[in-house]
């Protein structure tokens, strides 16, 4: 009985570290899932924008980030137009490619944490106004 005890208490422990190491490393390289998509936030689209091509859901990551950022971009510059307001960003020419544009996001994500829960298209409205201010000459365009 003391040896099944033993066992016992020994696969605990190991089941413990195995865990905790496990946690560990998920917290340095977080796993894309289906609630990084879902989520809605500034955080987990940098985290999409950020995906490495090692990564499963690679491919995923990368085409909804693109597919935000140029949605989110496209809103914005027809919502000024309809209301005839000056545009929060003006992209310079020639314009980045969206990899570029998708890595200075996560960049700027990374130093501005303090938005990590806020909505995706309003972290990229605050992201895209701070990276591409407008000009006098830029606005007009």
């Amino acid at each position: 009985m003391m040896v099944r005890l033993i066992g016992r208490t020994l696969t605990a422990g190991v089941l413990a570290l195995a865990s905790c190491a496990a946690s560990m490393a998920l917290a340095q390289s977080p796993s894309i899932n289906g609630d990084t998509f879902t989520a809605g936030t500034t955080g987990a689209l940098a985290r999409l924008c950020g995906a490495n091509a090692q990564e499963a859901a690679y491919a995923a990551a990368i085409h909804f980030c693109h597919g935000l950022l140029v949605g989110s971009g496209q809103t914005s510059d027809m919502m000024h137009k309809r209301q005839g307001t000056r545009p929060g960003f003006c992209l310079p020419t020639p314009s980045p490619t969206l990899d570029q544009v998708a890595a200075r996001f996560v960049a700027w994500s990374a130093a501005n944490p303090q938005f990590d829960g806020t909505r995706a298209a309003e972290g990229l409205m605050r992201f895209a106004a701070a990276q591409y201010p407008c000009t006098a000459t830029s606005a007009q365009r």
